[in-house]
């Protein structure tokens, strides 16, 4: 009997790029899947594209990838790390697919009760976005960059795509109870960039038969401890754990 074929969606972070996806995307098409990892709309031009870009746009490009996959193969799973995994449970939401990984994934940035915020002026980038929309951002140590590798955009924050990025994630969390695909969600504990308490709420929210979550524990104090997909204590254990998952779910060949 032939062999049926597996594809997988790989969808990067926000400001960031398909590179934040490579290691895992590597890892995957050794076991076997047809991998794709396509950059988000204003994620892969100048600055003022993705000043431009909205969470709209986000998830238009994740859609037309994953409607191009899903043509090719006969399962179809989707993972995403941040903003990508936001989009992910988005499509989740909308069509069918076979399973799903979340990797450090919001459905809130910020909240007021128990208070938690990454940076204060996220209360106010709807305010933030007429009066200071271009918003400076400290410059990341090298030291960072060598444990937890990145490419994208820093140094400044858009208050308009930010604004734009808490308003989409809100209502993707509005809508989990629609996901009933197999879920698996994987968090650092001390994630400084989005709580880890995002990653309960996902798992105890969804509709899903199987749903796994799996805390990971980042020993080093360099980092935000948030990119765990390039990160060099975390990013094997997270690739080991997506090929486990999804091949796990593999339908009969």
């Amino acid at each position: 009997m032939q062999k049926r074929t597996q594809g997988c969606l790989l969808v990067h972070g926000y400001a960031g790029r398909p590179f934040e996806m490579q290691y895992i995307a590597e890892r995957l098409r050794q076991a076997g899947f047809i991998t794709v990892e396509p950059a988000l709309a204003g994620h892969y031009g100048d600055e003022a594209e993705f000043a431009a870009s909205r969470f709209s746009d986000w998830q238009a490009s994740a859609e037309q990838a994953f409607v191009a996959l899903r043509a090719k193969v006969e399962q179809i799973f989707v993972l995403g790390f941040s903003l990508g995994g936001s989009l992910v449970l988005d499509l989740a939401q909308r069509y069918q697919v076979d399973g799903l990984v979340t990797i450090a994934t919001p459905v809130f940035l910020h909240r007021l009760y128990p208070y938690w915020t990454p940076d204060w002026r996220l209360f106010f980038t709807g305010l933030l976005r007429y009066v200071y929309p271009r918003m400076p951002m400290p410059q990341v140590r090298a030291e960072s960059r060598a444990i937890a590798p990145w490419q994208g955009y820093e140094k400044v924050h858009y208050a308009h795509t930010l604004h734009s990025l808490k308003k989409g994630i809100v209502q993707v969390g509005r809508g989990l109870e629609r996901i009933i695909a197999p879920v698996l969600v994987l968090h650092a504990i001390q994630d400084r960039a989005v709580h880890v308490d995002n990653a309960w709420h996902i798992a105890r929210t969804v509709r899903s038969v199987r749903r796994e979550i799996r805390l990971l524990s980042v020993q080093e104090t360099i980092t935000s401890r948030h990119m765990l997909v390039t990160h060099q204590e975390t990013r094997d254990i997270v690739a080991d754990a997506a090929c486990a998952f999804f091949g796990s779910l593999y339908g009969p060949g």
